[in-house]
């Protein structure tokens, strides 16, 4: 029973690694920041797919599942920019580091009424960084250390 789960284990390790995109990796975190920020910029100008399409050049993970997460966010997006109005401006809230391995940026993407926390994180497997998830939520008590 073991050696199945083993072999199934190995089988879909395989599979998820062999469709990964050959994505471009990112120098050092300078060139991170540049990304992040021109991403944060298409997000204020309500380019939601663009924003996430740019991302693809980058990715460390599977194209098609971050694709369909892109398109989900570009919804809520749009269902809050109908709701809020389009948003006013993006600020770089923090970094965070694992040592060269991990690296997240967090940026607030400011609305007249609202604000939603965007999180990018990006994993270093040799050398260069790869964005490995996009991630938001509305939750700003999180912000705030206890």
């Amino acid at each position: 029973m073991n050696n199945k789960l083993l072999s199934l284990t190995i089988f879909l390790s395989f599979f998820v690694l062999s469709n990964i995109t050959h994505a471009k990796s990112l120098a050092d975190r300078n060139k991170v920041n540049q990304v992040n920020e021109y991403f944060m910029s298409q997000l204020v100008a309500g380019e939601f797919e663009s924003a996430y399409a740019l991302m693809t050049a980058y990715l460390g993970v599977d194209a098609q599942q971050f694709e369909e997460r892109g398109k989900k966010a570009a919804q809520s997006m749009k269902q809050l920019q109908q709701n809020q109005g389009k948003p006013l401006s993006f600020a770089l809230l923090k970094t965070q580091s694992i040592d060269e391995h991990f690296y997240k940026a967090s940026y607030l993407l400011k609305y007249s009424a609202a604000a939603i926390i965007w999180e990018l994180n990006y994993y270093q497997p040799d050398q260069g960084w790869r964005l490995v998830d996009i991630s938001f939520n509305a939750d700003i008590n999180a912000l705030f250390e206890d």
